[in-house]
């Protein structure tokens, strides 16, 4: 495909749209990697964010779609208001990653592409993405980019540098896309700090995840008011179960400590992957799988029906971005126990909507399960309504998605 000029000069010479008459639509194409691992498409959280950004634009009047980047087969659900496509990567391939997008998928890619059209990138720690982003710049289209949180577990909370060797990898090699984008969006103040260290002249553009939307629905109502459950604390998880990613070990181990020190409760797992085997494994071998039940996955009213029947939902991530699940829980009324990786700590601090993690250690998970455990009543129900408020505050993705077109356009 040859270069094209297209409609974005600039941004010292851009103008801003007229203010009379309707916005010129967008041709906005969303870019995420299916990468095979035994999730399906429909749990990965990545890849919801983007189809609910598709829908948004949509309805606004903008011509979004969701390109896929897959390595193998990828099982996807007909949905007429996310047009979707799938592009297979080939090879090469080293570790699992491709090295690079080949040229006939990137013509695949921008097909069609005019005057209007712009790719919003989501995903990073990819040895292909910074190839896409020289690619998209020498043929002079314009993108965005959403790493949802792929770099977190690169540094501790305190600032420390904890893979020195990734940090490298991303300094020397994915900066240049982050500094080469239109704007990279980071989901928390938190992942900002963590993007301005590993590029520096990156733009910066802190907006986050959503949970609700009023363009399409309405806003939610507060949650019907209710006791704690019956074996209080219910311990709560929805989400994949990547281990390493998600805490999982530190999860199960700090529940399993907690219960060694008396601790009540119980904890309900719901996800997706092969691992599901192994964390039954683990809890058995920590001696709590009497008090663990480790369930597949779980999408709409039996999601939210089995999160209902918990106290609190649990997120020990090492590494996201914002998770879905997690505020998803919070607008139900449950109140969070994060980590600073899940990136939802210090907004769980700020508003009294939780109890935060300390460190991504079990011990600190057993602290603040056991912290959870001694609330009363009043104080549960006063995190549990914060909780639903933090979200409804900032959660709407028809107010997410306006704020990105602007920027796409700044």
């Amino acid at each position: 495909m040859s270069a094209q000029v297209l409609d974005f000069p600039p941004r010292a010479a851009r103008r801003p749209e007229p203010s009379s008459g309707p916005p010129r639509p967008l041709d906005i194409r969303h870019v995420a990697v299916a990468d095979g691992l035994g999730h399906p498409s429909g749990a990965n959280g990545v890849h919801n964010v983007a189809r609910a950004l598709v829908r948004e634009q949509r309805e606004a009047g903008d011509a979004a779609s969701l390109v896929l980047l897959a390595r193998g087969e990828v099982a996807l659900d007909a949905a007429p208001d996310c047009p979707t496509r799938v592009l297979q990567l080939g090879w090469p391939v080293l570790r699992g990653r491709n090295l690079r997008v080949a040229s006939a998928t990137l013509d695949a890619l921008l097909a069609g592409a005019g005057r209007r059209t712009l790719c919003h990138i989501h995903g990073g720690r990819e040895p292909m993405l910074p190839g896409l982003g020289r690619s998209l710049r020498r043929r002079g289209v314009p993108y965005a980019i959403t790493v949802h949180g792929r770099f977190s577990h690169v540094y501790d909370p305190e600032g420390r540098t904890l893979k020195r060797s990734t940090a490298l990898y991303l300094r020397l090699l994915e900066r240049s896309l982050l500094e080469g984008a239109r704007f990279v969006q980071a989901l928390s103040a938190e992942e900002a700090a963590i993007l301005h260290r590993i590029a520096p002249y990156a733009r910066i553009e802190v907006i986050g995840n959503g949970a609700y939307s009023t363009r399409l629905g309405a806003t939610p109502a507060a949650p019907l008011p209710r006791s704690r459950s019956e074996s209080f604390p219910h311990f709560g998880y929805c989400g994949r179960y990547a281990i390493e990613h998600k805490g999982l070990d530190l999860l199960l181990e700090g529940f399993a400590l907690h219960c060694r020190a008396g601790g009540a409760g119980r904890l309900t797992m719901m996800g997706s992957g092969p691992a599901r085997a192994e964390l039954e494994a683990l809890a058995a071998a920590l001696g709590i799988a009497g008090r663990v039940r480790v369930l597949g996955p779980q999408f709409g009213a039996a999601r939210d029906s089995l999160l209902r029947d918990c106290d609190f939902f649990v997120m020990a991530s090492r590494y996201e971005g914002l998770p879905l699940a997690g505020i998803e829980a919070a607008l139900l009324g449950l109140p969070l126990i994060v980590t600073a990786g899940s990136g939802l700590r210090a907004a769980v601090t700020a508003q009294g909507a939780g109890v935060p993690i300390e460190r991504h250690t079990a011990e600190s998970v057993a602290a603040a399960l056991h912290h959870a455990a001694a609330l009363t009543p009043a104080a549960w129900q006063a995190q549990a309504a914060a909780a639903h408020a933090m979200v409804l505050k900032e959660g709407d993705w028809s107010g997410i998605a306006a704020r990105l077109r602007a920027a796409y356009l700044e």
